[in-house]
């Protein structure tokens, strides 16, 4: 069975999760719709999607050529080419994986870990206790380095994916609010940042949430319930 990994925005209204045929078939005759997927730090264009499309198909092909080798590059050190067996098993060795960038043939540049599906699923880093899945809205808080007003992405019961935030630093903790049409109510809560990419990605867990605000974001996961846990 085709794995569905596609949520579609449209009329502010977010469905899914669909095939790629299912999202191809949805987005004929569509207008102004944006796509989500499974390991995306933001939402695409209908073009930017089928872009992204050929890209995967062209790194599946690549996947079955056993021979092919992996980069390693930590802190601008290279590492000696390898397996990807090899890569895997040195990269079990890092607690945290930001500062690391990975790299095969047919990759136009270096990629963050969490940017390559098959090196995730290898390290088993994608099974979340709790699926996240697609939103649009804000968060905002006063971090370290001021005030920040990021892009909500991604939600889930144990945290939320954002993107616009610049300057966030891992282990870093403050009170935030999240505002959606797409949730009943406006949450705040205390967070703390897991997770930074280097295009404005970040990763944040809630550490404290209201209950009333819990159940409204249980209510809003609970529509994808068929979903897969995404990266």
């Amino acid at each position: 069975m085709e794995e569905k990994r596609w949520f579609l925005l449209l009329e502010g209204q977010v469905s899914g999760p669909y095939s790629d045929f299912e999202t191809e078939e949805r987005l004929q005759g569509a207008k102004e719709t944006l796509l989500w997927g499974r390991g995306h730090s933001e939402w695409m264009s209908p073009q930017k999607w089928r872009a992204v499309m050929q890209a995967l198909l062209a790194e599946a092909k690549l996947e079955s050529q056993k021979s092919r080798l992996w980069k390693m590059r930590v802190d601008h050190k290279e590492l000696t080419p390898m397996t990807l067996e090899e890569l895997v098993e040195q990269l079990k060795d890092y607690t945290d994986l930001s500062p690391v960038r990975i790299w095969t043939e047919g990759f136009e540049d270096w990629k963050e870990v969490y940017q390559v599906q098959k090196v995730v699923d290898e390290l088993g880093i994608s099974r979340r206790t709790h699926p996240r899945v697609p939103i649009m809205g804000s968060l905002k808080c006063e971090a370290t380095a001021g005030p920040m007003n990021a892009r909500l992405i991604s939600i889930s019961e144990g945290g939320v994916g954002v993107n616009n935030a610049v300057g966030l630093q891992i282990g870093e903790k403050f009170e935030a609010t999240l505002t959606s049409p797409n949730l009943l109510t406006q949450i705040n809560a205390a967070m703390e940042v897991v997770y930074v990419g280097t295009n404005g990605y970040a990763g944040l867990r809630f550490l404290k949430i209201p209950s009333e605000a819990r159940a409204a974001l249980i209510d809003y996961v609970k529509k994808f319930a068929g979903a897969k846990s995404p990266l």
